[in-house]
């Protein structure tokens, strides 16, 4: 029996464990690079997510004079607005301090009295309250006129039975010297005028506001010209924040009344109260 015959078994399996270990080192040989390449693709990853977060940082502009500049101007317009507002309330809180001195009750949590009216600006008359007033037979004078000249440039918007109620040059009641007494309201000097000059006057109590409203004056009423229009009243050229009930006419007065088309703003009225 030769050599090989014999021990041909043993060869065999000589063999076949070489072949198993060589195949398995090859294998094997292949797992450190695979991991290694794909450590080296995560790290590269890992990399590019670092720096795309970094980079607004690393981008960021030097402050500089020009960078500074807006955040400057914010400043100064933060300030200009601090100083506006506490400037409004300071005015705010004199007319306050003054409608209280002059015997205007105000809530101090509203900043109003119980009809709902603000405080006055300094050197104007407080409203009165017309049912504790006591009128006298004393005789003043002051004087008073009705206009209507707003619906001239704006009689388009007038309703058209209304047109030919309108006089030409917008005078209902020219301005004149007229009588009034001591305590009477402004209320009190239109209804009596109107009467004695034959010219209608509609009027309703608003409790609410404690005064009278005017609706309506030579059968021109609110709303003929649109729904900002109707009637206002100034005196010494001012419009009171108050009905005119509550306005106490003074010796020298002049009392205009007015029909605005425009909430006021068309007869000089910006409603800076």
């Amino acid at each position: 029996m030769s050599f090989l015959k014999k021990h041909r078994m043993k060869i065999f399996s000589v063999i076949l464990i070489a072949l198993i270990l060589g195949f398995s080192y090859m294998r094997g040989g292949n797992i450190p690079q695979k991991m290694e390449k794909e450590e080296k693709i995560l790290a590269q990853e890992v990399y590019q997510e670092e720096k795309a977060f970094e980079a607004p940082k690393t981008n960021q502009p030097e402050k500089t004079e020009e960078t500074q500049i807006p955040k400057a101007q914010e400043e100064s317009q933060g300030k200009a607005e601090n100083t506006e507002n506490q400037t409004i309330e300071a005015t705010v809180q004199k007319a306050a301090d003054y409608s209280a001195q002059q015997g205007m009750i105000i809530d101090k949590e509203t900043g109003m009295d119980k009809y709902n009216t603000t405080p006055v600006p300094m050197g104007k008359p407080v409203p009165i309250e017309p049912q504790t007033v006591t009128i006298s037979d004393k005789e003043l004078t002051c004087t008073l006129s009705v206009r209507c000249d707003t619906l001239i440039s704006n009689i388009e918007w007038l309703d058209k039975e209304k047109v030919e109620l309108v006089p030409y040059d917008g005078v209902i009641f020219a301005e004149c010297e007229v009588v009034f007494y001591e305590g009477e309201s402004v209320f009190n000097l239109l209804l009596r005028e109107m009467k004695k000059n034959k010219i209608h006057m509609e009027y309703v109590n608003t409790p609410i506001y404690n005064s009278a409203y005017i609706e309506g004056i030579n059968n021109l009423y609110e709303f003929d010209c649109g729904e900002l229009s109707g009637w206002m009243y100034k005196v010494n050229g001012w419009f009171p924040n108050y009905g005119c009930s509550r306005y106490q006419l003074k010796q020298g007065d002049r009392v205009e009344w007015v029909y605005t088309c425009d909430l006021g703003r068309d007869v000089g009225e910006n409603f800076n109260w």
